[in-house]
């Protein structure tokens, strides 16, 4: 496979994070390649098409990868099936003995840590020079590989492991969901709010009651009832 030159990988998902690192480069005007990839996560087809429309959106070559080991080794409830996913209540979105259980239950081993070298391989092969992740200071509280610095560990590596020394940043790592929000709104071009997917799940709406919705609901203003 032949990939083109960018300057700037994005690892997307197609949730909130991923797809405001995705805007805010296009903004500036960087050469964008997204990269999404299926490990094996309930929500796939519902990220791969918000990662595909939203990419398409902010003119970004776009690559799909499958990575069926990470889910092959099972332990989180974003991979088991027979796994329950918690469901919390907006009032406890900030409350440490709730958020440290539900991500304890969607844990999946070392997987940022394989995406992101993932997406640093490709970025190296494409002669970019940096990986864009969409870390946020919320979610970093209860998942250490979603803070500044993991992303500083991880560039002290690639220092040793790419021989273009691509750098991972995160336009979003000191900003709070709230705060990304109120920066996708003041975009020149409108932000598509309406085809980010934040779910756990898949499926035709998202549910509206697993953390990562009520965390999304919280920062747009949002009710469940017209979430979709």
């Amino acid at each position: 496979m032949v990939l083109k030159q960018a300057s700037t990988v994005v690892l997307l998902s197609g949730g909130l994070d991923s797809s405001a690192n995705l805007a805010l480069a296009h903004q500036r005007g960087d050469r964008l390649t997204a990269l999404t990839v299926n490990y094996g996560q309930r929500a796939w087809q519902s990220e791969s098409q918000a990662a595909r429309k939203i990419s398409a959106f902010f003119e970004a070559a776009f690559v799909a990868v499958d990575l069926p080991f990470l889910g092959q080794l099972g332990g989180s409830a974003l991979l088991d099936r027979s796994k329950t996913i918690p469901e919390v209540s907006r009032d406890h979105l900030d409350m440490m003995s709730v958020v440290s259980q539900t991500a304890q239950a969607v844990w999946v081993p070392n997987r940022n840590g394989v995406l992101v070298h993932l997406a640093c391989a490709y970025a190296e092969s494409m002669g970019a020079e940096r990986v864009l992740v969409g870390f946020n200071r919320e979610e970093g509280v209860t998942f250490p590989d979603n803070t500044r610095a993991f992303m500083e560990s991880l560039n002290h590596s690639l220092e040793f492991s790419t021989r273009g020394k691509v750098r991972v940043d995160s336009l979003t790592v000191d900003m709070d969901k709230t705060e990304i929000v109120g920066k996708l709104r003041s975009l020149v071009r409108p932000f598509p709010f309406e085809w980010v997917w934040s779910c756990y799940f898949s499926g035709d709406q998202a549910c509206g009651r697993c953390e990562s919705c009520q965390r999304f609901l919280r920062a747009t203003g949002a009710h469940s009832k017209s979430f979709s």
